[in-house]
């Protein structure tokens, strides 16, 4: 049974009369001026200065740990909730983020322990202590330290999916119809300056719908509750996604529709919504508290509550949101393109066997997010020690992630 205490729920009469009559204020539209569409230098001019990633790991676990006093102390917490109180963390905090650092430089370049001899001596650490939780943690102290720097809150997030092939193929491989990928798809979420926040592993049939509840979950733990708008491609938008993400976190749909969205909402079933409020923000509840069930509703095409149906109530109800959406401009093709770069900067960032992912699917969600974590640590030491070359701070054009033999 689900209880709703006071205040709680993001849909009120108030909101739903706002959507109905299409005055419902688009909160974070405002971030969409500072959209990173700047590309980088040609591949053929050659940085003054070149900077080492190994250097750049270094200055910024510095500066992370002398910023956050607390930044061991959590890592600690987290490992001893991990494993139920019985191990702690057997390293001095210099050890422990010298060797952290270094995994993630390793992970994120898509490496393997036999192409160098330093990789060995990581691999007890990154089995110990290395998960999606400590990665996910660092993160945030990575955009903690950029929000302080740039002082901008993150309102806006872009999420695209982008396919990666698999060295290791097998029977259950799938075929990603728009990248022409064999393995699985990398589903990302980022900035509207590109600065990465999210990225996991997800079937290459899946479409973002089904997992846009616990993408934007994850979001508003790195980022707060800051968040107030999602955009993305037609796909990225539909009708039940925007009906989820607003009852389950507060968060807009916005993008490319690929319906008309010119008529009225039918009395009857504007009727039934707002003789439904509590229900759909129970529904709300629910999927703020369990968002892996985002991918139930988004699969089925009726469920019943009270002989109602609830999936065609957020339907509805994502359709009034839509509408709403669809009476501002939004720069959709500068963010396509602009998304399109950010998931053009990961390549590089792994592109060591032409960025075929070198282990089994259900290991590679650590490589992609460490990823995440080499373009945001670069981000930030270009923010530190000023970046005056072509696009933005968020650039890899005068690190080098690889040094020459």
């Amino acid at each position: 049974m689900i209880e709703l205490t006071e205040n709680e729920g993001y849909l009120t009469p108030e909101i739903l009369d706002q959507f109905i009559s299409g005055t419902y204020p688009i909160n974070g539209f405002q971030s969409f001026d500072s959209i990173s569409i700047e590309i980088e230098a040609p591949d053929e001019e050659i940085p003054t200065t070149w900077n080492d990633l190994s250097d750049i790991l270094n200055e910024i676990s510095l500066y992370i740990r002398n910023s956050n006093p607390t930044w061991f102390k959590e890592h600690q917490r987290l490992f001893k909730e991990q494993t139920d109180g019985l191990f702690s963390v057997e390293y001095t905090e210099e050890e422990f983020a010298d060797r952290f650092y270094n995994s993630i430089g390793f992970l994120g370049r898509n490496f393997r322990y036999r192409d160098s001899e330093e990789f060995f001596s990581l691999k007890y650490f990154i089995q110990r202590y290395i998960s999606d939780a400590t990665l996910i943690l660092e993160l945030k102290f990575l955009h903690q330290s950029i929000e302080q720097i740039t002082n901008k809150k993150i309102e806006c997030v872009v999420i695209d999916t982008m396919g990666v092939d698999a060295r290791v193929k097998s029977i259950l491989s799938t075929y990603h119809g728009r990248y022409h990928t064999i393995g699985f798809a990398d589903l990302r979420a980022v900035s509207i300056d590109m600065t990465p926040i999210y990225s996991g592993v997800c079937r290459s049939t899946d479409s973002e719908t089904m997992n846009i509840v616990e993408v934007i979950d994850e979001v508003k733990k790195i980022c707060g509750d800051g968040v107030r708008i999602y955009t993305g491609n037609g796909h990225t938008t539909t009708k039940i996604s925007a009906g989820m993400a607003f009852l389950g976190h507060g968060v807009i749909a916005a993008g490319r529709f690929h319906y008309d969205l010119k008529r009225n909402l039918g009395k009857g079933r504007v009727k039934i919504l707002k003789q439904n409020i509590e229900l759909m923000n129970k529904v709300g509840k629910l999927l703020k508290d369990e968002p892996e069930l985002g991918r139930v509703v988004a699969m089925r095409k009726h469920i019943y509550v009270d002989d109602l149906n609830v999936r065609k109530m957020l339907e509805d109800f994502g359709y009034l949101i839509l509408k709403n959406v669809s009476q501002i401009g939004l720069p959709i093709d500068d963010i396509c393109n602009a998304v399109e770069r950010s998931n053009n900067l990961k390549k590089k960032t792994r592109i060591v066997e032409g960025t075929r992912t070198r282990v089994e699917p259900a290991e590679a969600e650590l490589l992609l997010k460490s990823a995440e974590l080499i373009i945001c640590i670069v981000g930030l030491y270009h923010l530190l020690n000023g970046w005056n070359g072509q696009g933005g701070p968020i650039n890899l054009a005068d690190v080098r992630l690889i040094r020459p033999a």
